[in-house]
């Protein structure tokens, strides 16, 4: 039997394996194919192979070029093989279907079709002990809860997270960068307490012990093969099928192993066309067809890119641009290729590759045989990929125990006996009895196979291939390993294995091979090496430590040849060493050298750390000595590296940054050193022992220089001098920190006080256990005491090298030795290096006698003679002396108070101590205490609890707030001024707070704060405080305030640091009289010290208690002597006695100084004497100065110019700066759409009161409760406004500045000439849109707007009906106006010709004109505008334009600028509160004053077409408004193109009356008034008949009879002129109902009188004025209706003027309608509160399973970074090349949908980044985001990862500049403010 029927035995009748329905059972349907079959015969005899013999010939059919028809056959013989027959299909397809579709992947087919729940994850059998396993694609939300995890790496799928419950838990999300990590639910060793999870419920304890038990065993060779396992839940599967599925598989991965073998590990070019044709292939044909192919990298730019691959190729630039896309998706892609008989086309390559290789871009040039493979590799790895994700029936788990197997199953090498006679080069293959690997003798020895690993599987060769293939397949390749880690605990712990023994090639290829470190395979180590079973067989089984150390030592000592470290553990893998040419491992190490200068190495450092995190390995580390011993010699590579020596005369001449590189090693070393020592909790005291006693033995070796890799010529052997102090000698280390070499990093002794740290296995009591009576004891039995001396020698320099550059001793060493120091003492760092120094000399203070350690520490810091009273001697000058004493204060207060370490104090309360300490020096945000705490602790579980207990939140309120946290009163009592983690600055702003708080708690006008006690009852430091019985230290006190004194009193005023050096002196004694009170009294009456006349501590006390300069340590003193005097009394007497004092008399100065400030009192008696007589005489002087007043009216003056500072008044022209903008703001109500409608009958009846907003939190942050309510609150489109429902307009504004018109002039030129200084910056405005800034506010601008001042006239008086008649009257004897009728539409509703933006005859009328100019040029800023804006705008415009030849086109300036503007104004102020009573009183002055400019512009343009009358032209406008307002007038005259009225906004004719006839507003104001009544009842008809059929929300009862009275009634009336409309309006009133038809009626007419206040008031406010209103329930449209004196509708039956009028309008209207002559729809203005789209409650809902959500409508799928239209809810991709338009300049859909929706603004949420985004005429700028975390803070771009909550505030900021118009400003304020370079409109 051949090897292939071998592969596929016969199949016979086996009643386990049924056929499937409908299957024949044929012999000769698997046997072997016949040697003459063709392909066809082959695919339905032996899938497999057919696969062998496609993939065989496809490179030479394919001529080499790999299609998507390549993918889909490879795709399709890959699905055929794995079915083995099609009627294998049914186990994977649905019913009916026998193959996968071509170019899909079977989970596509099998979500799109629901398969057995597929795409629907609630539906999949639940399986106790199975954990989630879902596995996170890129940009997937992600879910940690620090309360819940092990560890930082666990993470949740959105699902398991929102089943599971997290109520007050820290939790944070992020977004997957890459495809690979998987949820940990259901894995009981993530979680602290298992998770309540209804998906995935734990096993029980006993049922997890079975499968440990069941499952170690079988892990313990890292080769062992997992079989397939049948769970219950499994359905009966053929065996055929599995023989088929791991053929399948084991082909794909031996064909992948195998090309990739000829791959080259790095980007290298041959240098010719001779090496070229040398490279390994696996090419039979050996044929000279290149490919030149360019690899993804991150550092160049895609413009970059297609420009120099267009200039090498010549090629165009569409095709270059989708090429380079594609490489950026996939990681590579072929640029070109090249074939001729010559291989001339080889070189031609050669040339192009080298070019882009200059610019270090990754190139190769390789046979197209070998690309064309390598293609076929990554479909395969996708099509792997795809069955992890695929499904068998209902089994989700099987395929990947599958592949599981054929991964793991060991590569074999075997030669089959059977020959092919064929061609076929994979023909050859030795299948026996496993079915492995496919390969012949040439696959037995490929080109580049890697080095024979002991495991030997594939899955190892696959790990060290990893760095030869591409971004996608690298990626997928990881996502696979994940799925199959995530089958169960024993294919964990096997792939784990696998990976540790790969581990040392891995770091190999990631260190020093690999171009894309982001996506390198050592990156998988994360998922394995933080699981505590996990990690602690590999470091058992594998030794995965020791690999790690010898990595991390032989990399820093450059260890490196021929791309591999050359290390212990890599020599069974590597060459001899002796052959290698390798620098000397024992030599200093270079810290200029690549390893050091390379970044890539913290991550090595982090899997060490998080290996030593997990339990068992910390058991193993506490257990055995040989872990230690490793780390210590791994620590002492790095003792005393990069030292530094003080630069004495001049300065360095060269400052390296190579000590950034260091702290990085050594800081990312102290981590894991911190991970060590917390092991060594586990341990038992004579573990410890034996650890502390190894690390001290590599301390020694170092210290003796016995260590080689010691700089000899920096460092010397330990020698030691005699100092004499205090009369007695001391044998001291011999050092001079000024003049010797000092490093920073001393790793030893860091893990030296980690272990030390241990100090309840330190104490007395436990060392007995090991035969020691304590710790002196115990460490003097391995070493004495001058060798601890030199131990402590070390941190020591560090300490007195820091005080020296502080003090300004080292500044010739330039910024590197002060960006150490930075580093060393940095908040988040300190703990690591200089809190352990500190804690290293402290213990020494337990161990040594003390007054060593103490004699020492003032000889390293040079001040012995300062403290033996000689301070001239001092090698110091000045204030460095001072600061010196200061600086060793310091040390010793710290080494002597400090007691975290000495008691043990457990994560938590030092989580709540820095917290209380970060707190007391005032409230905060959460950002700036995290940066006061370590790292580690704000890092631990405990840290927010702690927070919560000891300080409270406040909430931001406003915003621009954030939320702080201030300290609770009664934490207080558990801050120490002098906490060593204070400077001196943050010590005394803590100290002054807490005297603040004690003088209102006590009363005391100078309150004592007393030091806490040691407090340290057990343990080795529990007789520190005996030290304050030590003379040393007595002497150190004694000259620190002597000699203050001295030179105080020599010089006269207070030395340097006096203050400082007095403070901490006096807390030096306080310290020691409450750990010492009488010993130390005594001590310090006893003891005298030489000066003259030899004084004692308490005499030098006595003497500072009344000393005039240091008045203010009066209270300490006392408090000192008073303690004092308990256990001494009458020394302190007597002595106190000498220096009271009776208070002194005052003397001469003091007497002036009273005098003067009498002097001073009187004077200003007098003055409020006379200001209260000229207060009663200025009211005699009011009448007369009034009228003075007025006879000066023609000097108003406004101000002054913002350019040249003059007074704004008539002597010369001036003008407001405003902007005109076009905008889609105003919104028309949706005629389909019901919960608009809803939404009004349940609106308030007044909007000028404050309405709170619908969006955000109601408290923040929110409550749980509330979280769960919003979670499905989330709409399809954001509950977005559509687009299509806005209305065009020109919106204006000012920004309250003025200029002189010539002043403008100059300003303008300026502009000009500063863009073209500045050619390359996007400047803030636009020339040719003749845009500006304001040079003071830098507000946006394009015209200047005429100033005026409130209209003086009255108005008309003449009672409504009155004023009617005797219009008719006047329009019946004036004669007819041929120019006025010339200047009307003759096909609209009454508009004037003249007031269109467009209108020809403006231009002439201009060029007419020859007085005042200056007024003119404003007008003339306003009309080119409006004009460009017309002209572009034609499209958005629903009036009909004039016929061709006629004037009057474009935008009707009346209606689409002033009456837009005055609308937008009015919406804005929806929901506001109004101060005084209506919503007119909520404008500013400016916007009055603005509104009347517009005005005067409309009443110039009347005057340029009338010129001659002396009214220009006013009366003849006045009574044509007329003639269209009176109905009986107006249908005489009408045409049978005239439209009705009420077709027309009657506001546009009331802001046509008020810029020509003021004086009759009121009577035009009723008229229009109730023709708005009439249009409105025609617009809601319009819109209720769309929404008869939908529910209605209810309204009981109506509640505004009294201004409506009889609504049906008038409804009828409006309708009754159409039968047609007539009949429709019935069935909608008697649809909703008399109380709703009045609540619609009410919301949608309020906005017309709530504008017409604000125009009324604009142009005539004293005659508008707001009246009083007593407070009650009337409500807005009731007090509109008084102040307008408009009478109500109830009113109506006694207004027959108004019915005749009404009538009139109506009558025209139902006629007009009837016949059908034009469009009589009414579209009515939305008249509710205008609201953004409504964002999601908490941002990751947006991620969650609501990800749905998140679809571009362009391009149909679910962009990578979505953005978020905040007007119209769409989902928009942002910045992706995928909805990029090509045709119009490569713009973003961003600002290709800001032209369909907003206009020229655009406002969007970026979700990804968490930022607004506002957009303005192609430029743009970002905002803060509206999301706040759960601190109060934003988060942008999510870098914190926490939960984030809509806040309120913000989110209304964001609304209220839509609202008003201030994106565009905004935008420009941004712009001004930077240079920024433009490319807004890509986004």
């Amino acid at each position: 039997m051949s090897g292939l029927s071998s592969f596929f035995p016969r199949r016979t009748t086996n009643p386990a394996s049924p056929s499937p329905p409908g299957a024949t059972a044929s012999p000769s349907a698997v046997g072997s194919p016949s040697p003459g079959a063709g392909p066809s015969s082959r695919t339905q005899s032996d899938p497999l192979a057919d696969l062998r013999f496609s993939l065989e010939v496809m490179p030479g059919s394919r001529k080499y070029i790999f299609t998507p028809a390549t993918r889909a056959e490879v795709l399709s013989k890959l699905y055929a093989t794995f079915f083995g027959t099609p009627a294998h299909a049914q186990y994977f397809l649905p019913a009916g279907t026998q193959q996968v579709p071509a170019n899909q992947l079977l989970s596509e087919v099998q979500k799109d079709s629901g398969y057995f729940g597929a795409g629907r994850e609630e539906d999949d059998i639940i399986t106790p002990g199975r954990g989630c396993g879902h596995v996170f694609s890129k940009g997937e939300c992600c879910f940690r809860c620090k309360d819940c995890t092990q560890d930082e790496t666990c993470a949740m799928c959105s699902r398991c997270f929102h089943a599971t419950d997290h109520t007050g838990h820290n939790v944070s999300f992020f977004i997957s960068q890459q495809p690979g990590g998987y949820c940990d639910c259901g894995d009981h060793e993530a979680w602290r307490e298992p998770l309540p999870c209804p998906y995935h419920p734990p096993l029980s304890t006993e049922e997890r012990l079975e499968e440990s038990e069941m499952l170690l065993p079988r892990v313990v060779s890292p080769s062992t093969v997992i079989p397939v396992l049948p769970p219950p839940s499994r359905p009966n599967i053929p065996p055929l099928l599995i023989q088929s599925m791991s053929q399948a598989i084991a082909f794909a991965l031996s064909y992948i192993i195998h090309h990739l073998s000829y791959s080259p590990d790095e980007l290298t070019l041959p240098a010719n066309e001779a090496d070229l044709r040398l490279q390994p292939t696996a090419d039979p044909m050996q044929k000279d067809h290149y490919n030149l192919v360019l690899w993804n990298d991150d550092k160049h730019s895609f413009d970059e890119v297609i420009t120099l691959l267009c200039d090498l190729t010549a090629k165009p630039r569409e095709e270059i641009a989708a090429v380079v896309d594609r490489i950026d998706d996939v990681g590579r892609d072929i640029i070109d290729f090249g074939f001729t008989p010559a291989a001339s086309g080889a070189g031609r390559l050669l040339e192009i590759a080298q070019g882009i290789a200059q610019i270090d871009l990754g190139v190769t040039v390789r046979r197209a045989y070998d690309t064309f493979c390598e293609q076929i590799v990554g479909v395969m790895i996708e099509w792997l990929l795809d069955l992890t994700r695929s499904r068998l029936g209902n089994d989700k788990s099987i395929i990947r125990e599958v592949l599981a197997t054929e991964l793991l199953a060991p590569r074999r090498w075997d030669i089959s006996p059977y020959t092919s006679t064929s061609r076929d080069s994979f023909g050859n293959f030795s299948f026996g009895s496993s079915s492995r690997d496919m390969y012949s003798a040439r696959d037995a020895a490929p080109s580049r196979e890697p080095p024979v690993l002991p495991g030997g599987s594939r899955i190892d060769i696959l790990f060290l291939y990893h760095t030869r293939l591409w971004k996608k397949p690298r990626l997928s390749l990881k996502e696979l390993y994940g799925s199959v880690i995530c089958i169960n605990r024993a294919h964990r712990l096997a792939v784990a294995s696998h990976f540790a023994l790969s581990y040392p090639l891995i770091i190999d290829n990631y260190l020093l091979v690999d171009r894309e470190a982001e996506t390198s395979i050592k990156y998988f180590g994360l998922q394995l090496f933080t699981v505590p079973s996990v990690a602690s067989h590999i470091v058992r089984h594998c030794q995965i430590i020791t690999k790690l150390l010898n990595i991390i030592t032989a990399f820093f000592t450059n260890q490196i040849s021929d791309k591999h470290i050359i290390h212990p553990s890599s020599l069974a893998l590597s060459a001899s060493v002796a052959s290698l040419n390798l620098p000397p491992a024992n030599a200093p190490l270079d810290v200029e050298s690549f390893p050091f200068k390379s970044k890539r190495f913290m991550p090595i450092f982090s899997d060490l750390r998080y290996l030593c995190h997990t339990a068992p390995v910390q058991e193993l580390i506490a257990h055995n000595t040989e872990y230690i011993l490793q780390f210590s010699k791994a620590c002492q590579l790095f003792m005393c590296v990069n030292p530094n020596k003080r630069a004495a005369s001049t300065h360095v001449e060269y400052e390296t940054d190579a000590w950034i590189s260091v702290f990085n090693v050594t800081l990312s070393l102290s981590r894991v050193i911190k991970a060590y020592g917390q092991a060594f909790a586990r341990a038992s005291v004579a573990e410890l022992a034996a650890a502390i006693s190894t690390v001290i033995h590599h301390i020694l070796l170092v210290c003796a220089l016995m260590d080689d890799r010691v700089d000899r010529t920096k460092f010397q052997p330990l020698a030691f001098h005699e100092v004499q102090f205090g009369g007695i000698g001391y044998q001291i280390v011999q050092f001079d920190v000024l003049d010797g070499w000092v490093s920073f990093h001393h790793s030893l002794h860091w893990l030296l006080a980690e272990l030390f740290k241990h100090v309840d296995k330190l104490g007395p009591d436990a060392l007995k256990s090991i035969g020691l009576a304590d710790l002196k004891e115990f460490i003097f039995s391995y070493v004495n005491e001058h060798a601890m001396m030199g131990i402590m020698d070390f941190p020591l320099r560090v300490l007195a090298m820091v005080a020296q550059i502080r003090t300004g001793l080292w500044v010739r060493n330039g910024f590197a030795i002060r960006g150490q120091l930075l580093h060393y003492r940095d908040y988040m760092l300190r703990e690591l290096c200089y809190d352990q120094d500190l804690y290293v000399l402290q213990t020494c203070l337990v161990i040594v006698n003390p007054n060593v350690v103490l004699v020492s520490i003032l000889d390293r810091f040079g001040l012995t003679e300062y403290f033996a009273g000689d301070f001239v001697a001092s090698k110091y000058e000045g204030s460095q002396l001072s600061s010196m004493v200061e600086e060793v204060l310091y040390v010793l207060i710290t080494i002597l108070s400090e007691n975290g370490n000495a008691k043990q104090m457990s994560t938590p309360q030092s989580v709540r101590r820095e917290i209380i300490h970060a707190l007391a020096m005032g409230p905060c945000t959460f950002s700036d205490l995290v940066k006061r705490v370590a790292e580690r602790l704000v890092d631990d579980v405990s840290f927010e609890r702690m927070l919560k207990e000891v300080a409270n939140f406040r909430a931001p309120e406003s915003a621009t707030d954030s939320g702080t946290y201030e300290l609770k009163d009664e934490a207080y009592e558990e801050v120490n001024p002098f906490f060593y983690h204070y400077t001196r600055n943050k010590r005394e702003e803590v100290e002054n707070v807490l005297r603040s708080r004690l003088k209102k708690k006590t009363d005391v006008q100078d309150p004592v704060i007393v030091p806490k006690p040691f407090d340290v009852t057990h343990g080795p430091f529990a007789d520190l405080p005996m030290i304050f019985e030590s003379e040393v230290l007595l002497q150190v006190m004694f000259y620190s305030i002597y000699n203050v004194l001295v030179l105080t009193e020599t010089s006269g005023a207070t030395p340097p640091s006096a203050e400082a050096i007095l403070d901490q002196a006096l807390h030096l004694i306080m310290l020691a009289l409450v750990e010492r009170r009488e010993s130390f009294s005594h001590l310090a009456l006893r003891k005298y010290f030489p000066c003259p006349g030899d004084k004692n501590l308490v005499d030098v006390i006595c003497g500072l208690e009344h000393h005039d300069k240091y008045k203010h340590y009066k209270s300490r003193v006392e408090w000192i002597l008073e303690t004092m005097e308990i256990h001494i009394p009458d020394d302190i007497r007597s002595r106190r006695r000498v220096f009271d004092m009776q208070p002194p008399a005052p003397s001469a100065e003091d007497a002036k100084k009273r005098a003067a400030k009498a002097r001073q009192e009187a004077i200003m008696q007098q003055m409020k004497a006379q200001q209260a007589s000229f207060a009663i005489n200025f009211d005699d002087m009011d009448e007369e100065e009034d009228e003075d007043m007025e006879d000066a009216s023609a000097e108003v003056t406004y101000g002054t110019c913002i350019v040249c500072q003059e007074d704004l008044n008539v002597n010369r022209p001036f003008g407001a700066l405003g902007l005109l903008q076009p905008s889609r703001f105003i919104r028309r109500h949706p005629d389909s759409h019901q919960n608009y409608v809803n939404e009004l009958l349940v609106a308030e009846s007044s909007i000028d009161r404050h309405i709170p907003p619908n969006q955000g939190a109601t408290i923040f942050p929110p409550s749980q409760e509330e979280i769960l309510q919003s979670r499905n609150a989330t709409t399809p489109n954001f509950s977005g406004f559509p687009a299509a429902y806005t209305r065009f307009g020109i919106y204006s504004s000012v920004c309250t500045h003025m200029m002189h018109l010539d002043c403008f002039q100059v300003y303008s030129v300026s502009i000009r000439q500063r863009h073209r200084a500045q050619a390359t910056r996007n400047h803030p405005e636009s020339i040719p849109r003749k845009e500006y800034i304001c040079p003071l506010c830098k507000s946006l601008g394009n015209v200047i707007l005429p100033v005026t001042n409130p209209l003086s006239i009255t108005l008309n008086t003449t009672p409504f009906s009155d004023w009617i008649r005797a219009a008719g009257i006047n329009i019946l004897k004036s004669k007819p106006d041929q120019l006025l009728e010339s200047l009307q539409f003759r096909n609209g509703t009454g508009e004037f010709v003249f007031w269109s933006a467009q209108d020809p005859g403006y231009a002439t009328a201009v060029r007419e004109r020859t007085e005042n100019m200056e007024g003119a040029k404003m007008l003339d800023t306003v009309m080119a505008v409006s004009k460009s804006f017309s002209q572009q705008t034609r499209h958005l415009r629903d009036r009909p334009e004039p016929d061709t030849g006629e004037r009057g086109a474009g935008i009707y300036l009346p209606e689409e600028l002033v009456g837009y503007t005055i609308s937008s104004l009015e919406i804005a102020q929806r929901g506001m509160e109004a101060r005084d009573g209506l919503v007119v009183d909520n404008l500013s002055e400016s916007q009055m004053r603005m509104i009347r400019g517009l005005l005067s512009c409309l009443t110039r343009l009347v005057a340029l077409q009338f010129k001659g009358r002396p009214d220009e032209g006013r009366e003849a406008v006045r009574q044509a408004i007329i003639k269209r307002l009176l109905p009986e007038w107006s249908r005489t005259s009408l045409t049978s193109f005239s439209y009705p009225l009420l077709l027309r906004d009657p506001f546009s004719v009331l802001v046509e009356t008020a810029a020509v006839a003021p004086e009759m507003l009121r009577h035009v104001l009723i008229l229009t008034y109730y023709a708005c009544l009439a249009r409105t009842v025609i617009g809601m008809v319009y819109i209720l008949n769309k929404t008869r059929n939908q529910g209605t929300a209810p309204v009981l009862r109506r509640a505004h009879e009294d201004l409506f009275g009889d609504v049906r009634m008038f409804f009828m009336c409006v309708v009754r002129h159409s039968p047609v409309f007539e009949h429709t309006s019935k069935l909608v009133f008697e649809t909703f109902g008399e109380a709703r038809m009045e609540k619609l009626l009410y919301q949608f007419t309020l906005p017309f009188l709530r504008r017409a206040v604000i125009l009324c008031r604009s142009v005539l406010p004293t005659a508008f004025s707001t009246p009083h209103f007593e407070p009650g329930d009337m409500c807005e449209y009731e007090r509109l209706l008084q102040t307008l004196g408009i009478p109500p509708l109830s009113d109506l039956p006694n207004q027959e003027a108004l019915q005749n009028s009404l009538w009139g309008w109506c009558d025209h209207y139902g006629n007009s309608h009837a016949a059908s002559q034009l469009n009589c729809g009414v579209i009515l203005d939305y008249p509710g509160v205008y609201r953004l789209a409504k964002l999601p409650l908490v941002l990751d809902s947006l991620f969650g399973y609501h990800d749905k959500l998140l679809v571009c409508q362009r391009c149909n799928t679910t962009p990578l970074d979505g953005a978020i239209c905040l007007l119209c809810g769409a989902t928009i991709c942002f910045q992706s090349t995928c909805c990029k338009d090509m045709d119009y300049g490569d713009r973003g859909e961003c600002n290709l949908h800001t032209r369909e929706c907003g206009g020229t603004i655009g406002i969007y949420f970026l979700v990804k980044r968490c930022t607004i985004l506002y957009l303005n005429s192609s430029n743009g700028t970002f905002s803060s985001s509206p999301y706040l975390d759960v601190h109060g803070e934003i988060d942008i771009s999510m870098r914190r990862g926490r939960r984030q909550f809509l806040h309120s505030a913000r989110w209304e900021e964001v609304r209220r500049t839509w609202l008003n118009h201030g994106i565009a400003t905004v935008v420009a304020r941004k712009l001004e403010s930077s240079m920024d370079a433009g490319g807004w409109e890509t986004m």
